[in-house]
This record gives structure tokens, C-alpha cells and sequence, in this order.
């Protein structure tokens, strides 16, 4: 295993190379978008609202962005907001700097090309789901040890690579996301057999680049296999494996993948000693990470849980020929519990 990994590191930094020095140019960090992401990484306490609030209004788009959100159907009152400390006060800060790392990323990175079953708009929908379930899961009531900020940004840009290597590999990545589709299984494992590494440890390399914190790089580059990671990059890795199932589960987006791993079967679900492990505990945070999504997806990302297509169908995501480990999601809602213990494996 350990020889494995070091040779897709090995290939992903050349991957990254090239992606980095190609024609379709990948921009660096630019001063603003470094400023921003320390300030996410950063405990909400701790962050000057009046110097976040200049950073923001010195960049139209994002000025426009924050104002547009906090004059959507979720968050809209009776008096429409036209600056920028009204809406960190209607949308909260928290909201407001998840919106802006989410409009940022997506106006930096290159256009997606047409790919089948992986379009730019699904695309961002699933990675805006699992920053959100991420940024819950470090909620300081887990005790987790790792920073909200930091979660929220490794599940932000978590398939950063997969859209990477869409855009300079299409005819390549097309064919690894129709296979697992139609072979059932997931995406990383078939980039392994085409590519020789995964997407994950692709973005890793552009993240270094850009100089984001390690914590980050590697929870990302270890989140389809956290028990791999260093030791002590298994718990944001593991965070973010988990964080990846419940947005799949959510139905917001689409991440190219023909197999949903069960919760049960992720490394913080195996881990006893954790809060998060209690059942109770594990089935309330889940159900509230799923609800806040879909009340607010629509207004965030244009997509809903109802609008949004995904493939596989639901259905057949999880079949396999271990059922105990993977399990198809259910077609209706019969009870959130239910549908909940359902996707655990529970009787």
C-alpha cells in the first residue's frame, strides 16, 4: 500500500505540473482570494468584521455575489440590502464567508468542457454540500479538533482535481465517470487504473502551490482513504470522507461517482470513541446537515435536492457485491430516521 501511494504522489505532482504550465492557464492565488481563505480558516470569533467587509467591497463580483444571496427567497426580508454590513448582519458571517469562498473558486478555476454526467453547475452544487456538512462536523460540540474553517474549505475544493483533470483530460475523465456509472463504482478507483493516481491527490498539489495550510492539503489528498493518511491527518481526512457521503446523500449536485460508500463503512463512522459515534448523536447532526441544505441550496447554488439530476439513479448507487458495506439509497422519504438508519446499514 505504502509503495502504491508513493506512486501516485509521484504521478500527481507531474500531473500537477503540467496542469500548472499548460495552455489553459490555472491563475495563482491571487492577494484577495489569500486574504479570504485565511480569514475562513479562522474561528468566527476571531475575525474583524469591518476588514472582512473592505476585502469584499474591493471586489465587485463578490460584493455583487453577497448581496445577491442576501436578497434570495431564503434569506430576504421586507427592505432589500445594498451594503455590505447589512448583509453580514441578515445572512451572518459565517454564511457569508461560506458564500464567498464558493463564488470565488468558481469564478477563478477554468470552465468545465462538456463531459457527460459531470457538468460545472452539478459540479459546485456537491462540493458547496460537503463544505457545509464538513464546516458542521467541527462544530466545537464534537470536539473533533479540527477547525470549522478548515473543514469547510477541504470540503469546498475536495474535487478540485476532478474538475483539473476534466479540463485537461476530457476525453480521459469521460470515460473513467462512464465507467463508473455504469460499472458501479467509484470515481477514484477507476482514475487509479486510467491515470495512475486520484483527483484527490491532484488538488492536493494545486492546493500546495497555492500555499494552503498542510492540515488542509492532506485531509484532502486522504479523504477517499483515510486510514492511509498520516496519523495525524486521518481525522480531517476521515471528516471529509464523511462530510462527501452525507452530501451524496442530501441528492444536491453530482460528483461524477457511480458508488456511494455507506456511512458505515467510513473511517469516523469505525472510530468507537468518538462523540459523533453515538448513534443518537450521529443520526440528529446528520438529519440538521441535510435539512439546512436543502432549505438552502436553491438559494445558494441554484440547485435543490428535488431539481438536481444525479447519476447513478438513486437507486443503484451502492449496489454491489458486498452488500453489507455499500447499500442503495432509498427512493422515497418515508421518515428521516428511517431513511437515515437505511443508509447506515441499520435493520
Amino acid at each position: 500500500m505504502k509503495n502504491n501511494l508513493m506512486g501516485e504522489k509521484t504521478i500527481s505532482d507531474g500531473m500537477s505540473l503540467e496542469i500548472l504550465i499548460s495552455r489553459v492557464k490555472l491563475p495563482p492565488l491571487p492577494t484577495n482570494g489569500a486574504k479570504l481563505l485565511d480569514m475562513a480558516q479562522q474561528p468566527m470569533d476571531e475575525i474583524d468584521i469591518s476588514s472582512f467587509a473592505k476585502l469584499v467591497e474591493m471586489d465587485p463580483g463578490l460584493f455583487a455575489s453577497v448581496l445577491q444571496l442576501a436578497n434570495s427567497p431564503y434569506y430576504s426580508g421586507v427592505d432589500g440590502i445594498i451594503s455590505m454590513r447589512a448583509a453580514i448582519t441578515r445572512i451572518g458571517l459565517t454564511e457569508t464567508i461560506n458564500s464567498i469562498c464558493l463564488y470565488f473558486f468558481q469564478k477563478m478555476l477554468p470552465k468545465l468542457p462538456a463531459i457527460e454526467g459531470f457538468s460545472s453547475r452539478e459540479y459546485w452544487a456537491y462540493s458547496w454540500a460537503c463544505a457545509m456538512a464538513n464546516r458542521r462536523l467541527g462544530h466545537p460540540n464534537l470536539g473533533m479538533g479540527v477547525l470549522p474553517g478548515e473543514l469547510y474549505i477541504a470540503g469546498l475544493l475536495h474535487g478540485m482535481g476532478k474538475l483539473l483533470i476534466a479540463i485537461h483530460y476530457p476525453n480521459e475523465f469521460s470515460k473513467c465517470v462512464i465507467k463508473a456509472r455504469d460499472f458501479k463504482q467509484p470515481l477514484y478507483k477507476i482514475e487509479q487504473d486510467v491515470f495512475g493516481t486520484t483527483d484527490a491527490f491532484v488538488a492536493s498539489k494545486i492546493m500546495e502551490a497555492w500555499n494552503l495550510p498542510a492540515n488542509i492539503c492532506t485531509g484532502v489528498a486522504f479523504h477517499q482513504m483515510p486510514e492511509s493518511a498520516p496519523d495525524e491527518y486521518k481525522e480531517i481526512a476521515g471528516l471529509t470522507q464523511f462530510a462527501y457521503c452525507i452530501a451524496a446523500m442530501s441528492g444536491i449536485g453530482k460528483s461524477g461517482d457511480g458508488l456511494l460508500m455507506d456511512l458505515s463503512s467510513t473511517y469516523i463512522y469505525q472510530q468507537s470513541n468518538l462523540q459523533i459515534s453515538r448513534e443518537e448523536t450521529r443520526e440528529k447532526i446528520i438529519r440538521e446537515i441535510i435539512e439546512s441544505l436543502e432549505k438552502k441550496s436553491e438559494s445558494v447554488t441554484g440547485l435543490s435536492s428535488k431539481s438536481s439530476t444525479r447519476t447513478p439513479d438513486k437507486e443503484d448507487i451502492g449496489k454491489e457485491k458486498s452488500p453489507a458495506k455499500k447499500r442503495a439509497l432509498p427512493k422515497t422519504k418515508k421518515g428521516f430516521f428511517a431513511r437515515i438508519r437505511s443508509l447506515l446499514g441499520a435493520s
